[in-house]
């Protein structure tokens, strides 16, 4: 094994284990990536108090867009605002299908006059690109997953590392904004940018240097407090942050877009976004799991309307219009759940009564990145045992010392404070109603990155 292995993102010496080893997880793309480096509670902490380095995204969908037209292109078949969308800039991409409902999410960044740059929207738009609008507005579409990394840093101490690593002051860089620099004499961007709500930033750059750069992030941010992330706890960070993820929190309905899967079936190196495009091979979990259509979800049920503008034509524009107009679409919010009715589900285990135990509670969290094929969702319930929403799974925020969910309620009880029920247990199983409040949103309030002046740094 080479001398620097314990420091890579990814050792290609390493053979793929069958099984895995119980330290790694096999991802869909089919690499390993290391489940936990301390400890999931100690890995969890460390974007509160000082920041983490994960590698774990990679290889990422990377898809260039071209033209002279490529804000027009992307107007379409995107629900997001491409207003203010200058070089420099970063903007959350976001396509509906018909009924308005998510279809992919992403990242896009703004890297010409004539090109954006997208993480995570592979395969809707190349799918849209190759079969439907890339001649009309004279675009071109370059897929460049395996030639490039994406390196991220999410924590408190976050900006020391970025400045040690490239030796430049980066207190003017906003959020939501990215910067040419260097590390290790290599280009790279640097983006203010983060799924852990806490000042966060990304690095991107050539594949080529990733284990240098890597080597070198590891090196300054370790008498830091750095932490390595593993995927066991990766999804810990978007729940608290407040922000869903596909494939985690919710699912997409790619399935029922006309063309679609034989667009996949028919593109060479499309294998991996067939599986990961049929949510019919998702397994439903949660009391909820008998009703798919409960897993797909709207841009407004998760507070993302504020990025739709609603005076141009886009796919799904007619049923975000009539969703945005509607009082009782649901809100997101998170869930903080009771620690009584926790320890009762959790001491039904070790009762010896005889009684069906009911469903367990015992690991961090119950949605696995990559690992797990599982995407969870509980029925919400008022005082009278009324459907008012759902909750995506559940996990332990250690730091807060709670048990915590995200998911989307009724309006009536978005407000903080409003109690429900959460019904725990699959159907055909003993259930519970466990009870929660709804509390802040999002949860984690430790130096917000959309709000830190890192002028007073």
């Amino acid at each position: 094994m080479p001398d620097n292995a314990h420091v890579l993102p990814f050792d290609p010496w390493h053979p793929i284990p069958n099984p895995p080893a119980a330290s790694y997880s096999l991802s869909l793309s089919m690499h390993i990536s290391p489940y936990e480096y301390t400890n999931w509670r100690d890995e969890t902490i460390s974007w509160k108090t000082t920041c983490y380095l994960h590698a774990g995204l990679n290889p990422t969908d990377t898809y260039k867009v071209r033209g002279e037209r490529v804000l027009d292109f992307l107007s379409k078949v995107c629900a997001t605002n491409m207003e203010h969308f200058e070089v420099g800039r970063i903007k959350h991409g976001l396509c509906l299908d018909e009924q308005g409902r998510v279809l992919t999410d992403g990242v896009m960044m703004r890297t010409a006059d004539d090109e954006v740059t997208t993480y995570w929207m592979v395969p809707i738009l190349n799918f849209y690109l190759d079969t439907k609008y890339g001649e009309e507005y004279g675009v071109t579409g370059e897929l460049v997953t395996n030639e490039v990394f994406l390196f991220q840093i999410g924590g408190p101490v976050s900006l020391d590392v970025i400045e040690a690593a490239t030796g430049e002051d980066f207190h003017d860089l906003k959020h939501l904004r990215y910067r040419d620099s260097t590390i290790c004499g290599y280009p790279v961007q640097i983006c203010r940018v983060g799924m852990a709500g806490t000042l966060a930033y990304e690095v991107h750059g050539a594949i080529q240097n990733a284990h240098e750069i890597y080597a070198k992030l590891w090196e300054v941010g370790q008498p830091l407090g750095m932490r390595r992330l593993g995927s066991h706890c990766y999804p810990m960070n978007h729940a608290e942050n407040g922000f869903p993820q596909l494939k985690v929190h919710f699912l997409e309905p790619r399935t029922q877009i006309e063309g679609l899967m034989e667009y996949l079936q028919t593109t060479p190196g499309m294998e991996f976004q067939i599986m990961t495009c049929n949510e019919n091979g998702f397994i439903l979990d949660g009391s909820a799991a008998d009703d798919r259509t409960a897993f797909f979800h709207n841009p407004y049920e998760f507070g993302w309307g504020r990025m739709i503008h609603l005076d141009h034509d886009f796919i799904g524009r007619e049923a975000a219009e009539r969703i945005a107009a509607d009082p009782g679409t649901r809100r997101i919010v998170t869930y903080e759940w009771n620690a009584d009715d926790i320890a009762e589900v959790f001491a039904s285990q070790f009762r010896g009564t005889g009684e069906e135990p009911f469903k367990p509670i015992e690991s961090p969290s119950d949605v696995e990145f990559w690992m797990s094929p599982f995407v969870h969702h509980d029925y919400v319930l008022d005082d009278e045992g009324n459907i008012i929403g759902t909750s995506f799974g559940r996990q332990n925020a250690c730091y807060f010392q709670r048990m915590i969910s995200i998911g989307c309620v009724d309006p009536a009880f978005a407000a903080e404070g409003s109690e429900v029920y959460i019904m725990w247990g699959n159907p055909g199983q003993r259930q519970k109603k466990i009870r929660a409040k709804i509390a802040r949103y999002p949860y984690n309030n430790v130096m917000r990155s959309d709000s830190t002046d890192l002028s007073k740094l």
